[in-house]
């Protein structure tokens, strides 16, 4: 397994890339990006903890000890056993510092080694190439390496008001292909961590209006000679753990990739030419992401739960009874997110690859309930804590002896220490009063899909339609006929691929 000093070493390859207006020789050792690389190899040394060995890693059908990132749950109880390893990695990073760290990244590929085949069949323009190999054989080279394939979907905002605008649009397309392979050009607008992983999985969401050209899906090396990847300023406090414990960890950056005339040989593409099937199955693939998404959610919804109730303690307000009422609505966030959890675990799926899945509305809707809460509660924490998530001393102003002694009466409360306080306060502070905290909040609410649009996904699932199964019950009671459900349904005429990867109902 790779360790973490494997992992920075990797990432000197002569890759391309600038954050804000500076070029990044090194992003292992440069400042504005070592931390969170230190982070990431944080993430692969936690694999190497004797202690977490059971947590982190299994024995694989040939005997080898590998990342619980490549374990394929096969039943509930091995579903609960990824979410625990998902748990492990959170809790040591942050409560979710890094959103895609190795582990979400690649648990991509779970969908493409579930059900290879219509990513080839479907694909338009390879000339009968059989690309299945190819795919395997690019998820058996991350495994192998325990590599990183950063997700890059996110096609340029282009004018909405037209679906002609799309094909205007500086996506990435093929500009050619020949029997080596093809070659791309364009911008994918958003690759969340780019930077910081080993390859870039390209992809393709589908909007009207895309070209058959625009549609690709590709492994590419960060380094590939053309790709070049432009960040916005950082948000991360380098070098400054004490006064700010979260954002000193580094920022995962959020990164437009410049893809200037790229060849991909065939082995690495994935699928071409195709909108159909863009419409579907590239959905699909995010499912995984999402349900680690809601995990990562019910760690930090406990995280906030922790810090209301120290904080209040701190200072003596937890038992004033109004208070205490006011803290419990964290309990019922936390709650309620478990409840999204273990309910898609508990209702999960077989898929046609043999994989047990949790269930797909079940994890979105817990999802879009953070979304719809997460403002109003992190408003609540910030009046809980009153003036102490905003004025309290630096680390030298409370290590300076002319100030201690009146520092220290303003941070006393009933219990703990207090220097206590000011670990809270900064917490808190670096969490949801800055600008890295900022971005860690509108990470969430447009990760892969925001909540208008998990709503309207919701509708495209295989079980729900009006015409299909879920509305059975309501046509008993109102008295009306079951459909025949003829072909042209909804229901019916869904891609049968992307179905059977909804749910039971779409078998």
């Amino acid at each position: 397994m790779r360790t973490g000093k494997e992992y920075l070493e990797a990432l000197n390859d002569g890759r391309r890339v600038w954050v804000g207006d500076e070029f990044i020789d090194n992003v292992a050792t440069h400042p504005k990006t070592r931390a969170f690389a230190k982070l990431t190899a944080d993430f692969y040394d936690l694999h190497h903890r004797p202690e977490l060995e059971d947590v982190m890693t299994f024995v694989d059908e040939d005997g080898v000890r590998r990342s619980m990132m490549w374990f394929k749950p096969t039943d509930k109880e091995s579903l609960r056993r990824k979410r625990r390893y998902h748990e492990t990695v959170l809790r040591n990073l942050g409560a979710g510092a890094a959103p895609r760290s190795p582990d979400v990244n690649n648990s991509v590929f779970r969908t493409y080694v579930d059900d290879p085949r219509p990513w080839s069949d479907q694909s338009v323009g390879t000339d009968g190439r059989d690309l299945v190999p190819g795919i395997l054989e690019f998820c058996d080279l991350l495994r192998e390496g325990d590599l990183n394939a950063a997700i890059a979907f996110v096609d340029p905002q282009t004018d909405r008001s037209r679906d002609s605008a799309q094909a205007e649009s500086p996506n990435v397309h093929v500009v050619s292909t020949n029997d080596d392979g093809i070659v791309v050009s364009g911008v994918k607008s958003v690759a969340t961590g780019a930077v910081f992983a080993d390859y870039i999985n390209l992809g393709t969401f589908y909007k009207p209006g895309v070209t058959s050209e625009q549609i690709v899906f590709a492994g590419v090396p960060a380094n590939a000679p053309g790709v070049t990847m432009i960040n916005r300023e950082a948000n991360g406090r380098d070098g400054e753990e004490t006064e700010h414990p979260m954002s000193s960890q580094g920022d995962e950056l959020d990164t437009t990739i410049i893809f200037d005339n790229v060849f991909i040989p065939w082995e690495r593409v994935f699928h071409l030419g195709n909108p159909e099937h863009a419409s579907y199955y590239p959905q699909r693939v995010f499912d995984w992401v999402h349900y680690q998404a809601v995990v990562r959610e019910m760690v930090r919804a406990e995280l906030m739960l922790g810090l209301a109730l120290l904080i209040t303690e701190h200072t003596g307000t937890y038992a004033i009874p109004p208070v205490r009422a006011r803290v419990s609505q964290f309990v019922g966030f936390m709650q309620t997110l478990k409840a999204h959890v273990v309910a898609s675990e508990e209702d999960g799926f077989m898929t046609p690859g043999g994989t047990y899945k949790p269930n797909v509305l079940m994890f979105d809707f817990g999802r879009v309930f953070y979304l719809e809460n997460i403002s109003r509660l992190t408003a609540e924490l910030l009046d809980l804590c009153g003036r102490a998530s905003l004025v309290f001393p630096t680390e030298g102003q409370w290590q300076n002896p002319e100030f201690r002694p009146w520092l220290e009466a303003l941070q006393s409360g009933p219990v703990g220490r207090p220097h206590d306080r000011l670990k809270i306060s900064r917490v808190i502070r670096d969490y949801f009063m800055s600008d890295w905290g900022d971005r860690m909040a509108a990470f969430e609410g447009f990760n892969g899909t925001p909540i208008l649009l998990i709503r309207e996904l919701t509708i495209r699932r295989a079980e729900i339609s009006a015409a299909g199964p879920i509305a059975d019950l309501a046509r008993s009671i109102c008295g009306i006929e079951n459909p025949e459900r003829p072909e042209q349904t909804e229901y019916l005429a869904q891609a049968e691929y992307a179905r059977l990867q909804d749910s039971a109902a779409g078998r």
